[in-house]
């Protein structure tokens, strides 16, 4: 497993070696907001080596969700698969698919922005807790890896789900911004080497978001990389800075009356 590219993150990736050092099934949730590097943990933990991946698409009808899924199906086996009619027929395929898969060896299946499946009507959810029930949670060398940033979606259809899903969860993460040191690290590893100074000023002002700190340029000093992503033209964080100096305008006029 490639985790060279992994900072910090240890806590999760001893939980993730316990998943797979076990005998048992998996059932693994990756919670935290977007951008935080959810989905960067799992594809380099897994260094890209998955059985069956699917991410659902934002936004988007039930049909389009289970096109998607039946073009990646295809993908990993080779075949022209049939769109699914429903998620019901969706895990079933999956099934068949997981069952072709040898006994020997862990078998992964990760699911990114699930809660984008589960769109109004479509019973996504009841057709996973199907497949989960009636099949995963017998296939001892599955690992099925959850992932959302949708976490109250998260919460509600897994953690305090009171219906089929109910206490089936083995692992549940919650991915955190980088600490300060975390941050240090990873800006060295970008190759920008500022002093803590800067560092603890890069971190008050942007967080400790990575795809954040990723907009980070290593030829420019802190100042620069401000000026870069919040105020030129069409920086990325114009709008917010925008909003901001709106709502600062309105507080002022609150206190003048």
């Amino acid at each position: 497993m490639d985790r060279s590219e992994i900072i910090g993150r240890k806590q999760e990736i001893d939980r993730l070696d316990r998943c797979m050092d076990s005998s048992e099934p998996q059932l693994i949730a990756l919670y935290g907001r977007r951008r935080v590097g959810k989905t960067f943990l799992v594809n380099h933990y897994f260094n890209g080596r998955f059985d069956f991946k699917l991410t659902g698409i934002y936004d988007q009808p039930v049909d389009i969700q289970l096109k998607n899924f039946a073009i990646e199906l295809s993908g990993q086996t080779g075949d022209d698969m049939v769109i699914p009619s429903d998620w019901m027929e969706a895990f079933s395929m999956l099934r068949s698919y997981v069952e072709s898969r040898p006994d020997d060896s862990k078998v992964v299946v990760f699911f990114d922005e699930m809660p984008w499946m589960d769109t109004v009507k479509s019973g996504f959810v009841a057709a996973f807790e199907w497949f989960w029930n009636s099949y995963g949670n017998a296939r001892t060398n599955l690992v099925f890896v959850i992932c959302g940033s949708a976490t109250s979606w998260m919460r509600a259809n897994l953690d305090a789900n009171k219906g089929g899903l109910y206490n089936r969860l083995t692992c549940r993460l919650y991915l955190r911004p980088f600490t300060l040191v975390e941050t240090e690290q990873y800006l060295q590893s970008r190759g920008i080497s500022w002093s803590r100074y800067d560092i603890v000023g890069c971190y008050m002002i942007i967080g400790g978001i990575p795809y954040y700190q990723s907009l980070l340029l290593p030829d420019m000093s802190l100042a620069q990389n401000v000026d870069n992503i919040f105020f030129r033209k069409r920086a990325v964080f114009l709008k917010i800075v925008l909003l901001i100096s709106v709502l600062l305008r309105h507080l002022a006029g609150r206190e003048m009356v």
